[in-house]
Protein backbone atom coordinates (compact mmCIF):
# COMPACT_ATOMS: atom_id res chain seq x y z
CA UNK A 1 0.00 0.00 0.00
CA UNK A 2 1.35 3.41 -0.97
CA UNK A 3 1.82 5.80 1.95
CA UNK A 4 0.92 9.43 1.34
CA UNK A 5 0.21 12.32 3.67
CA UNK A 6 -3.30 11.73 4.95
CA UNK A 7 -6.12 13.99 3.96
CA UNK A 8 -9.77 13.65 3.11
CA UNK A 9 -11.63 15.75 0.61
CA UNK A 10 -15.10 15.36 -0.77
CA UNK A 11 -15.69 16.32 -4.38
CA UNK A 12 -17.56 15.12 -7.43
CA UNK A 13 -16.13 12.44 -9.71
CA UNK A 14 -17.74 11.79 -13.05
CA UNK A 15 -18.29 8.31 -14.31
CA UNK A 16 -21.95 8.46 -15.04
CA UNK A 17 -23.39 10.19 -11.96
CA UNK A 18 -20.96 8.79 -9.44
CA UNK A 19 -20.29 10.91 -6.37
CA UNK A 20 -17.86 9.85 -3.72
CA UNK A 21 -15.45 10.64 -0.95
CA UNK A 22 -11.82 10.08 -1.89
CA UNK A 23 -9.52 9.19 0.98
CA UNK A 24 -5.81 9.27 0.38
CA UNK A 25 -3.76 7.04 0.00
CA UNK A 26 -5.20 7.17 -3.50
CA UNK A 27 -3.42 4.22 -4.99
CA UNK A 28 -2.85 0.67 -3.90
CA UNK A 29 -3.22 -2.84 -5.19
CA UNK A 30 -2.52 -3.54 -8.82
CA UNK A 31 -3.82 -0.56 -10.72
CA UNK A 32 -5.00 3.02 -10.81
CA UNK A 33 -8.50 4.10 -11.82
CA UNK A 34 -8.77 7.55 -13.37
CA UNK A 35 -11.84 9.77 -13.38
CA UNK A 36 -12.41 13.20 -14.79
CA UNK A 37 -13.09 15.69 -12.01
CA UNK A 38 -16.35 17.58 -12.40
CA UNK A 39 -15.69 20.14 -9.70
CA UNK A 40 -12.61 21.03 -7.73
CA UNK A 41 -12.03 22.58 -4.31
CA UNK A 42 -11.88 26.35 -4.42
CA UNK A 43 -8.49 27.95 -4.60
CA UNK A 44 -6.87 31.32 -4.51
CA UNK A 45 -4.57 31.56 -7.51
CA UNK A 46 -1.19 33.27 -7.48
CA UNK A 47 -0.83 36.71 -9.00
CA UNK A 48 -0.96 36.66 -12.78
CA UNK A 49 2.43 36.67 -14.53
CA UNK A 50 1.19 39.21 -17.08
CA UNK A 51 0.62 42.83 -16.16
CA UNK A 52 -2.26 43.79 -18.47
CA UNK A 53 -1.96 47.49 -17.72
CA UNK A 54 1.35 47.47 -19.56
CA UNK A 55 -0.47 46.99 -22.88
CA UNK A 56 -1.07 50.03 -25.04
CA UNK A 57 -4.43 49.15 -26.60
CA UNK A 58 -4.04 51.10 -29.85
CA UNK A 59 -0.59 49.68 -30.58
CA UNK A 60 0.85 46.27 -31.28
CA UNK A 61 2.76 44.64 -28.43
CA UNK A 62 5.94 45.06 -30.47
CA UNK A 63 5.40 48.84 -30.32
CA UNK A 64 5.19 48.92 -26.53
CA UNK A 65 7.07 52.07 -25.42
CA UNK A 66 6.62 51.81 -21.65
CA UNK A 67 9.62 51.85 -19.34
CA UNK A 68 11.31 48.47 -18.91
CA UNK A 69 10.84 47.08 -15.42
CA UNK A 70 13.55 44.44 -14.77
CA UNK A 71 12.10 41.02 -14.05
CA UNK A 72 12.77 39.20 -10.77
CA UNK A 73 15.34 36.40 -10.93
CA UNK A 74 15.56 32.85 -9.64
CA UNK A 75 17.90 29.88 -10.13
CA UNK A 76 17.65 26.11 -9.89
CA UNK A 77 19.22 24.75 -6.72
CA UNK A 78 20.48 21.80 -8.76
CA UNK A 79 22.58 24.26 -10.77
CA UNK A 80 24.35 25.44 -7.63
CA UNK A 81 25.48 21.97 -6.54
CA UNK A 82 26.38 20.63 -9.99
CA UNK A 83 29.60 18.62 -9.70
CA UNK A 84 30.75 19.11 -13.28
CA UNK A 85 30.67 15.42 -14.15
CA UNK A 86 29.57 14.17 -17.57
CA UNK A 87 29.20 10.73 -19.24
CA UNK A 88 32.96 10.74 -19.93
CA UNK A 89 34.39 12.20 -16.73
CA UNK A 90 34.06 12.37 -12.98
CA UNK A 91 33.25 15.32 -10.75
CA UNK A 92 35.63 18.29 -10.81
CA UNK A 93 34.14 20.39 -8.00
CA UNK A 94 32.22 19.96 -4.75
CA UNK A 95 30.09 23.08 -4.30
CA UNK A 96 27.78 23.38 -1.33
CA UNK A 97 24.25 24.75 -1.46
CA UNK A 98 25.21 27.29 1.19
CA UNK A 99 28.02 28.74 -0.91
CA UNK A 100 25.86 28.70 -4.03
CA UNK A 101 23.01 30.57 -2.36
CA UNK A 102 25.41 33.17 -0.99
CA UNK A 103 26.88 33.74 -4.46
CA UNK A 104 23.36 34.15 -5.85
CA UNK A 105 22.36 36.49 -3.05
CA UNK A 106 25.38 38.68 -3.78
CA UNK A 107 24.37 38.68 -7.47
CA UNK A 108 20.80 39.71 -6.47
CA UNK A 109 19.10 36.43 -7.36
CA UNK A 110 16.31 36.43 -4.80
CA UNK A 111 14.65 33.03 -5.37
CA UNK A 112 15.67 29.41 -5.79
CA UNK A 113 13.91 26.21 -6.88
CA UNK A 114 14.46 22.57 -5.98
CA UNK A 115 13.81 19.00 -7.03
CA UNK A 116 12.70 16.63 -4.29
CA UNK A 117 15.90 14.62 -4.84
CA UNK A 118 17.99 17.73 -4.20
CA UNK A 119 16.81 17.61 -0.59
CA UNK A 120 16.01 14.01 0.36
CA UNK A 121 16.18 10.46 -1.05
CA UNK A 122 13.23 8.93 -2.90
CA UNK A 123 12.34 6.53 -0.07
CA UNK A 124 12.65 9.09 2.73
CA UNK A 125 10.13 8.87 5.54
CA UNK A 126 7.88 11.85 6.31
CA UNK A 127 10.07 12.58 9.33
CA UNK A 128 13.23 12.75 7.23
CA UNK A 129 11.53 14.91 4.63
CA UNK A 130 10.42 17.38 7.29
CA UNK A 131 13.91 17.42 8.78
CA UNK A 132 15.53 18.19 5.41
CA UNK A 133 12.94 20.84 4.62
CA UNK A 134 13.60 22.47 8.00
CA UNK A 135 17.33 22.59 7.23
CA UNK A 136 16.69 24.33 3.89
CA UNK A 137 14.27 26.81 5.45
CA UNK A 138 16.87 27.77 8.05
CA UNK A 139 19.48 28.20 5.33
CA UNK A 140 17.16 30.38 3.25
CA UNK A 141 16.34 32.47 6.30
CA UNK A 142 20.05 33.21 6.67
CA UNK A 143 20.49 34.14 3.01
CA UNK A 144 17.24 36.06 2.72
CA UNK A 145 15.97 34.06 -0.28
CA UNK A 146 12.69 32.32 -1.03
CA UNK A 147 11.62 29.17 -2.88
CA UNK A 148 9.93 29.72 -6.23
CA UNK A 149 9.30 26.24 -7.70
CA UNK A 150 9.39 22.61 -6.61
CA UNK A 151 9.79 19.68 -9.00
CA UNK A 152 9.31 15.96 -8.50
CA UNK A 153 12.32 14.16 -9.98
CA UNK A 154 10.71 11.44 -12.12
CA UNK A 155 13.76 10.79 -14.27
CA UNK A 156 16.71 9.70 -12.09
CA UNK A 157 15.39 6.64 -10.27
CA UNK A 158 15.89 3.45 -12.34
CA UNK A 159 12.23 2.56 -11.84
CA UNK A 160 11.35 5.33 -14.30
CA UNK A 161 13.57 4.08 -17.12
CA UNK A 162 10.47 3.15 -19.19
CA UNK A 163 8.80 6.45 -18.46
CA UNK A 164 7.02 7.83 -15.41
CA UNK A 165 3.40 8.93 -15.90
CA UNK A 166 3.61 7.65 -19.49
CA UNK A 167 5.21 4.26 -18.79
CA UNK A 168 3.39 1.32 -20.37
CA UNK A 169 3.50 -0.44 -16.97
CA UNK A 170 0.77 0.52 -14.48
CA UNK A 171 3.12 -0.21 -11.55
CA UNK A 172 5.48 2.50 -12.78
CA UNK A 173 2.68 4.99 -13.41
CA UNK A 174 1.48 4.29 -9.88
CA UNK A 175 4.95 4.97 -8.47
CA UNK A 176 5.13 8.27 -10.36
CA UNK A 177 1.81 9.43 -8.92
CA UNK A 178 2.84 8.46 -5.40
CA UNK A 179 6.14 10.32 -5.71
CA UNK A 180 4.45 13.37 -7.17
CA UNK A 181 1.86 13.47 -4.41
CA UNK A 182 4.50 13.13 -1.71
CA UNK A 183 6.25 16.19 -3.13
CA UNK A 184 3.19 18.34 -2.52
CA UNK A 185 3.86 18.34 1.24
CA UNK A 186 7.44 19.56 0.77
CA UNK A 187 6.36 22.18 -1.78
CA UNK A 188 3.82 23.60 0.63
CA UNK A 189 6.21 23.66 3.57
CA UNK A 190 8.91 25.39 1.50
CA UNK A 191 6.45 28.01 0.32
CA UNK A 192 6.92 27.13 -3.35
CA UNK A 193 4.37 28.99 -5.44
CA UNK A 194 4.71 26.73 -8.49
CA UNK A 195 5.08 22.99 -9.04
CA UNK A 196 6.91 21.92 -12.22
CA UNK A 197 6.46 18.74 -14.24
CA UNK A 198 9.47 18.02 -16.45
CA UNK A 199 8.89 14.80 -18.38
CA UNK A 200 12.49 13.82 -18.89
CA UNK A 201 11.62 10.11 -19.21
CA UNK A 202 8.23 10.62 -20.85
CA UNK A 203 9.16 9.29 -24.27
CA UNK A 204 10.32 6.33 -26.30
CA UNK A 205 13.05 4.93 -28.53
CA UNK A 206 11.22 2.05 -30.26
CA UNK A 207 7.51 3.07 -30.07
CA UNK A 208 6.54 0.17 -27.83
CA UNK A 209 3.11 1.73 -27.19
CA UNK A 210 0.58 3.93 -28.93
CA UNK A 211 1.99 7.47 -28.66
CA UNK A 212 -1.44 8.99 -28.18
CA UNK A 213 -2.16 6.65 -25.28
CA UNK A 214 1.24 7.50 -23.82
CA UNK A 215 0.46 11.24 -23.91
CA UNK A 216 -2.92 10.53 -22.34
CA UNK A 217 -1.31 8.58 -19.49
CA UNK A 218 1.28 11.35 -19.09
CA UNK A 219 -1.38 14.01 -18.70
CA UNK A 220 -3.72 11.89 -16.55
CA UNK A 221 -0.90 11.02 -14.17
CA UNK A 222 0.09 14.66 -13.78
CA UNK A 223 -3.56 15.57 -13.43
CA UNK A 224 -3.95 13.12 -10.56
CA UNK A 225 -1.09 14.87 -8.72
CA UNK A 226 -2.54 18.32 -9.46
CA UNK A 227 -6.00 17.37 -8.22
CA UNK A 228 -4.43 15.79 -5.12
CA UNK A 229 -2.41 18.97 -4.48
CA UNK A 230 -5.58 21.04 -4.78
CA UNK A 231 -7.34 18.71 -2.35
CA UNK A 232 -4.45 19.21 0.05
CA UNK A 233 -5.03 22.96 -0.10
CA UNK A 234 -2.05 23.90 -2.30
CA UNK A 235 -2.70 27.42 -3.58
CA UNK A 236 -0.01 27.75 -6.25
CA UNK A 237 0.26 27.08 -9.96
CA UNK A 238 1.47 24.08 -11.97
CA UNK A 239 3.63 24.14 -15.08
CA UNK A 240 4.86 21.64 -17.65
CA UNK A 241 8.35 22.06 -19.08
CA UNK A 242 8.53 20.65 -22.62
CA UNK A 243 11.78 19.53 -24.24
CA UNK A 244 12.24 18.35 -27.81
CA UNK A 245 14.31 15.29 -26.86
CA UNK A 246 16.80 13.96 -24.30
CA UNK A 247 17.22 11.88 -22.25
CA UNK A 248 14.68 9.86 -24.27
CA UNK A 249 15.30 9.86 -28.01
CA UNK A 250 11.69 10.85 -28.73
CA UNK A 251 9.73 12.87 -26.15
CA UNK A 252 5.97 13.15 -25.72
CA UNK A 253 4.33 16.60 -25.87
CA UNK A 254 7.83 17.82 -26.64
CA UNK A 255 7.24 21.39 -27.86
CA UNK A 256 5.34 24.32 -26.48
CA UNK A 257 2.62 23.88 -29.11
CA UNK A 258 2.25 20.14 -28.44
CA UNK A 259 2.19 20.66 -24.69
CA UNK A 260 -0.30 23.51 -25.01
CA UNK A 261 -2.61 21.25 -27.00
CA UNK A 262 -2.35 18.53 -24.33
CA UNK A 263 -3.10 21.03 -21.55
CA UNK A 264 -6.23 22.25 -23.33
CA UNK A 265 -7.44 18.66 -23.83
CA UNK A 266 -6.80 17.28 -20.35
CA UNK A 267 -7.38 20.39 -18.22
CA UNK A 268 -10.58 21.82 -19.70
CA UNK A 269 -12.01 23.22 -16.46
CA UNK A 270 -11.68 26.97 -16.13
CA UNK A 271 -10.29 26.68 -12.60
CA UNK A 272 -7.52 24.32 -13.71
CA UNK A 273 -6.84 26.15 -16.97
CA UNK A 274 -6.05 29.25 -14.92
CA UNK A 275 -3.43 27.33 -12.92
CA UNK A 276 -1.89 24.86 -15.39
CA UNK A 277 0.57 26.55 -17.74
CA UNK A 278 3.96 26.03 -19.40
CA UNK A 279 7.39 27.08 -18.18
CA UNK A 280 9.51 27.00 -21.34
CA UNK A 281 13.29 26.80 -21.24
CA UNK A 282 15.02 29.11 -23.70
CA UNK A 283 17.02 28.83 -25.73
CA UNK A 284 18.02 25.28 -24.72
CA UNK A 285 14.89 23.23 -25.18
CA UNK A 286 14.11 24.52 -28.66
CA UNK A 287 17.52 25.54 -30.03
CA UNK A 288 18.71 21.93 -29.58
CA UNK A 289 16.51 21.14 -32.58
CA UNK A 290 17.53 24.23 -34.51
CA UNK A 291 14.28 26.06 -33.77
CA UNK A 292 14.01 29.71 -32.75
CA UNK A 293 12.68 30.30 -29.22
CA UNK A 294 10.98 33.56 -30.17
CA UNK A 295 8.59 31.73 -32.49
CA UNK A 296 7.40 29.39 -29.74
CA UNK A 297 7.33 32.04 -27.01
CA UNK A 298 5.24 34.40 -29.13
CA UNK A 299 2.61 31.72 -29.59
CA UNK A 300 2.59 30.74 -25.90
CA UNK A 301 2.12 34.38 -24.91
CA UNK A 302 -0.72 34.80 -27.40
CA UNK A 303 -2.45 31.68 -26.05
CA UNK A 304 -1.91 32.73 -22.39
CA UNK A 305 0.09 29.60 -21.64
CA UNK A 306 3.26 31.06 -20.11
CA UNK A 307 3.51 30.26 -16.41
CA UNK A 308 5.04 32.24 -13.55
CA UNK A 309 8.61 31.49 -14.63
CA UNK A 310 10.65 31.08 -17.80
CA UNK A 311 13.86 29.07 -17.65
CA UNK A 312 16.88 30.64 -19.30
CA UNK A 313 20.46 29.70 -20.16
CA UNK A 314 22.83 29.30 -23.10
CA UNK A 315 22.69 26.78 -25.95
CA UNK A 316 24.57 26.12 -29.21
CA UNK A 317 21.99 25.31 -31.90
CA UNK A 318 21.45 21.72 -33.03
CA UNK A 319 23.45 20.22 -30.16
CA UNK A 320 22.62 18.22 -27.05
CA UNK A 321 21.23 20.14 -24.10
CA UNK A 322 24.28 22.17 -23.04
CA UNK A 323 22.79 24.30 -20.22
CA UNK A 324 25.60 26.80 -20.69
CA UNK A 325 25.57 30.06 -18.78
CA UNK A 326 23.48 32.73 -20.56
CA UNK A 327 25.32 34.27 -23.49
CA UNK A 328 27.55 31.27 -24.22
CA UNK A 329 27.11 29.27 -27.40
CA UNK A 330 23.89 30.81 -28.63
CA UNK A 331 22.60 33.87 -30.45
CA UNK A 332 22.47 37.18 -28.54
CA UNK A 333 19.89 38.38 -31.07
CA UNK A 334 17.61 35.42 -30.35
CA UNK A 335 18.05 36.02 -26.61
CA UNK A 336 17.17 39.67 -27.15
CA UNK A 337 13.92 38.74 -28.87
CA UNK A 338 12.99 36.38 -26.02
CA UNK A 339 13.56 39.19 -23.52
CA UNK A 340 11.72 41.69 -25.71
CA UNK A 341 8.70 39.43 -26.18
CA UNK A 342 8.29 39.01 -22.43
CA UNK A 343 8.53 42.73 -21.77
CA UNK A 344 6.32 43.68 -24.72
CA UNK A 345 3.62 41.41 -23.29
CA UNK A 346 3.86 42.97 -19.84
CA UNK A 347 5.22 39.77 -18.29
CA UNK A 348 5.76 40.02 -14.52
CA UNK A 349 6.89 36.48 -13.78
CA UNK A 350 10.39 35.25 -12.97
CA UNK A 351 13.35 34.52 -15.17
CA UNK A 352 14.86 31.39 -13.65
CA UNK A 353 18.36 30.36 -14.64
CA UNK A 354 18.50 26.65 -15.43
CA UNK A 355 22.12 26.25 -16.40
CA UNK A 356 25.49 25.39 -14.90
CA UNK A 357 29.15 26.37 -15.08
CA UNK A 358 31.39 24.65 -17.60
CA UNK A 359 33.36 21.63 -16.44
CA UNK A 360 36.51 23.76 -16.61
CA UNK A 361 35.21 25.80 -13.67
CA UNK A 362 36.16 24.17 -10.38
CA UNK A 363 36.83 26.89 -7.81
CA UNK A 364 34.54 28.98 -5.63
CA UNK A 365 35.53 32.09 -7.58
CA UNK A 366 34.38 30.50 -10.82
CA UNK A 367 31.01 29.71 -9.24
CA UNK A 368 30.65 33.31 -8.07
CA UNK A 369 31.44 34.56 -11.55
CA UNK A 370 28.87 32.18 -13.02
CA UNK A 371 26.08 33.66 -10.86
CA UNK A 372 27.12 37.19 -11.75
CA UNK A 373 27.20 36.36 -15.47
CA UNK A 374 23.64 34.99 -15.33
CA UNK A 375 22.34 38.24 -13.87
CA UNK A 376 24.54 40.61 -15.89
CA UNK A 377 23.62 39.04 -19.23
CA UNK A 378 19.88 39.18 -18.60
CA UNK A 379 20.09 42.77 -17.37
CA UNK A 380 22.07 43.66 -20.49
CA UNK A 381 19.26 42.23 -22.60
CA UNK A 382 16.71 44.31 -20.71
CA UNK A 383 18.85 47.39 -21.22
CA UNK A 384 18.88 46.72 -24.95
CA UNK A 385 15.09 46.30 -24.98
CA UNK A 386 14.86 49.73 -23.37
CA UNK A 387 17.21 51.17 -26.02
CA UNK A 388 15.07 49.56 -28.71
CA UNK A 389 11.92 51.21 -27.35
CA UNK A 390 13.55 54.66 -27.31
CA UNK A 391 15.26 54.40 -30.69
CA UNK A 392 13.72 56.81 -33.24
CA UNK A 393 15.08 54.81 -36.17
CA UNK A 394 13.25 51.73 -34.88
CA UNK A 395 10.08 53.78 -34.52
CA UNK A 396 10.33 55.06 -38.07
CA UNK A 397 10.98 51.57 -39.41
CA UNK A 398 8.11 50.05 -37.46
CA UNK A 399 5.70 52.73 -38.66
CA UNK A 400 6.57 51.81 -42.23
CA UNK A 401 6.51 48.05 -41.62
CA UNK A 402 3.03 48.06 -40.06
CA UNK A 403 1.44 50.79 -42.18
CA UNK A 404 -1.94 52.28 -41.37
CA UNK A 405 -4.88 50.31 -39.98
CA UNK A 406 -7.77 49.45 -42.30
CA UNK A 407 -11.08 49.90 -40.50
CA UNK A 408 -12.97 47.52 -42.80
CA UNK A 409 -10.39 44.77 -42.15
CA UNK A 410 -10.79 45.27 -38.42
CA UNK A 411 -14.55 44.91 -38.90
CA UNK A 412 -14.14 41.57 -40.70
CA UNK A 413 -11.88 40.19 -38.00
CA UNK A 414 -14.26 41.33 -35.26
CA UNK A 415 -17.36 39.92 -36.90
CA UNK A 416 -15.72 36.54 -37.56
CA UNK A 417 -14.03 36.25 -34.17
CA UNK A 418 -14.89 33.43 -31.79
CA UNK A 419 -18.03 34.22 -29.81
CA UNK A 420 -19.20 36.96 -32.17
CA UNK A 421 -22.98 36.93 -32.61
CA UNK A 422 -23.49 37.62 -36.30
CA UNK A 423 -25.44 36.16 -39.20
CA UNK A 424 -24.22 35.13 -42.63
CA UNK A 425 -25.52 38.32 -44.27
CA UNK A 426 -23.40 40.52 -41.96
CA UNK A 427 -20.28 38.40 -42.56
CA UNK A 428 -20.65 38.42 -46.35
CA UNK A 429 -21.36 42.15 -46.35
CA UNK A 430 -18.31 42.90 -44.19
CA UNK A 431 -16.00 40.95 -46.52
CA UNK A 432 -17.46 42.64 -49.59
CA UNK A 433 -16.73 46.06 -48.08
CA UNK A 434 -12.98 45.40 -47.86
CA UNK A 435 -11.20 48.13 -49.91
CA UNK A 436 -9.14 45.60 -51.90
CA UNK A 437 -8.35 46.65 -55.48
CA UNK A 438 -5.84 44.20 -56.96
CA UNK A 439 -2.97 41.87 -56.14
CA UNK A 440 -0.70 44.00 -58.31
CA UNK A 441 -1.40 47.03 -56.14
CA UNK A 442 -0.73 44.99 -53.02
CA UNK A 443 2.54 43.71 -54.49
CA UNK A 444 3.66 47.30 -55.01
CA UNK A 445 3.72 47.96 -51.25
CA UNK A 446 7.22 49.00 -50.15
CA UNK A 447 8.72 46.45 -47.71
CA UNK A 448 12.32 47.73 -47.64
CA UNK A 449 11.99 48.61 -43.97
CA UNK A 450 11.87 44.95 -42.93
CA UNK A 451 15.51 44.19 -43.76
CA UNK A 452 16.57 47.61 -42.49
CA UNK A 453 14.83 46.74 -39.22
CA UNK A 454 17.01 43.63 -38.93
CA UNK A 455 20.15 45.73 -39.39
CA UNK A 456 19.08 48.17 -36.70
CA UNK A 457 18.22 45.44 -34.20
CA UNK A 458 21.66 43.93 -34.79
CA UNK A 459 23.28 47.29 -34.04
CA UNK A 460 21.34 47.64 -30.79
CA UNK A 461 22.20 44.11 -29.68
CA UNK A 462 25.89 44.56 -30.54
CA UNK A 463 26.08 47.95 -28.82
CA UNK A 464 26.95 49.81 -32.04
CA UNK A 465 23.65 51.68 -32.38
CA UNK A 466 25.24 55.15 -32.12
CA UNK A 467 27.88 54.74 -34.80
CA UNK A 468 25.60 52.40 -36.73
CA UNK A 469 22.98 55.12 -37.08
CA UNK A 470 25.26 56.78 -39.65
CA UNK A 471 24.56 53.83 -41.95
CA UNK A 472 21.06 55.18 -42.45
CA UNK A 473 22.39 58.52 -43.81
CA UNK A 474 20.88 59.29 -47.19
CA UNK A 475 17.89 57.02 -46.67
CA UNK A 476 14.33 58.02 -45.84
CA UNK A 477 15.15 57.16 -42.22
CA UNK A 478 17.99 59.75 -42.05
CA UNK A 479 15.98 62.19 -39.91
CA UNK A 480 15.71 59.54 -37.26
CA UNK A 481 19.51 59.12 -37.40
CA UNK A 482 20.00 62.81 -36.59
CA UNK A 483 17.74 62.53 -33.55
CA UNK A 484 19.62 59.46 -32.33
CA UNK A 485 23.09 60.99 -32.66
CA UNK A 486 22.06 64.00 -30.56
CA UNK A 487 20.77 62.01 -27.59
CA UNK A 488 23.03 61.59 -24.54
CA UNK A 489 23.67 58.19 -22.98
CA UNK A 490 21.38 57.64 -19.99
CA UNK A 491 19.84 54.87 -17.95
CA UNK A 492 16.72 53.46 -19.60
CA UNK A 493 15.59 50.82 -17.13
CA UNK A 494 14.06 51.01 -13.71
CA UNK A 495 15.54 49.27 -10.71
CA UNK A 496 14.93 45.54 -10.49
CA UNK A 497 11.64 44.71 -8.79
CA UNK A 498 12.88 41.67 -6.91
Amino acid sequence: MAVLYHTEQRFALTKGLFWGTVRFPLVGGSGVLFYKVRSLPRFSCCSAPFHKEAFMPKLRRSQNRSKVVPLPLSIGGWCLVNLGQDPFGDAVRAPTLTDGLRSCRDAVITHVSFHDRDLYPDDATPEIIDEKVDQVLRLLENTGQQVLCFTTNLFSNPCFRSGAFSSPRPEVRQAAIVKGCRSVHAARRLGATNIIFWGGREGTEVFEQDCGEAVRNYMLGARAVIVYATAQGYQGTFTFEPKVYEPRFHSYAATGAAMGSAIREFFPEAELAARVKINPEYPQHVAMLGLNPAIELGQLIEEDLVGPCVHFGGQPPCRMDADFAPGLGGSPTDDFHVCKLLHDAGYRGFVEFDCRPLRTSASEHAMQLFARQCVAYWRQLEHKVALFRRDPIIRALQAEIFGQPIAQLDDVLAITAAGAETDSHDIIGAVNRLPFSSFAETAAIDTDAIEAFGYRVQQIVCGTHREGAAMFHGTRWAAAHTATAAKPVESVTEEASN
